[in-house]
Order: C-alpha cells, then structure tokens, then sequence
C-alpha cells in the first residue's frame, strides 16, 4: 500500500510540474506574439522618454506593423487537435459532474424526507 501511494505521489507531482512549465512557456509565448509588453509599460510610465523617442523616430507605431502583426497571428489561428479534444473532455467532465450533484442533490432530499417525520 505504502509503495502504491508513494508512486500516486510522484505521478502527479511529475504531472502537477509538467502542466505549471506547460503554462509558464505558454505565457513566454505569448508575451513574444504581443511584441515586447516590458517596453510599452516603461514608456507610459515615463510620458518624457516617450516623447523623446517620437521626435527621434516619428514613425514607431504605423499601421503597417499592426497590420503585419494581424497576419502573423491569423497564421498561426490554426487547427489544434489537442485543444479540441480538452474542450470536449472539459465539455463531457462538467456534464457528469452536474449529473452526478443532481443524483445526490435527489438522493439527499429523499434520505431527508424518509427522516423527517
């Protein structure tokens, strides 16, 4: 019994630090796709730096690098099997769920009215 807890206990640790690595290089990924985040947040903070770099390079933020940011994005928009699949488990998982808290939402309310007098 003891060896069987002891590998439960590592399977989902490893499991548990392979989803939270999963997340952070998601994150990564996404500050990447959104250009440097880091840098837009210092120069609202700072209004005079951000003028500055207006009269150096009046053309920083045209809408050719928005339009060419669009296109990249819609590029990579495209079919993920593994994503699908999680959304119809999720889907089917919080359906049993609701299932299963009206069976024992019923089964509770009848145990309540066999003891009630």
């Amino acid at each position: 019994m003891t060896k069987f807890m002891l590998k439960c206990f590592g399977l989902v640790t490893i499991l548990l630090f392979g989803v939270l690595f999963g997340i952070q290089k998601a994150h990564f990924e996404m500050d990447e796709l959104k250009g440097s985040s880091q840098e837009s947040v210092e120069s609202s903070s700072n209004p005079s730096i951000k003028q500055e770099e207006t009269k150096q390079n009046p053309v920083s933020a045209t809408s050719h690098d928005i339009k060419a940011k669009q296109e990249t994005l819609s590029k990579i928009d495209s079919f993920n099997v593994f994503s699908a699949l999680g959304q119809r488990l999720t889907s089917w998982i919080s359906s049993a769920f609701g299932v299963m808290i009206s069976i024992f939402g019923v089964i509770i309310s009848e145990m309540l009215a066999v003891f009630s007098p």
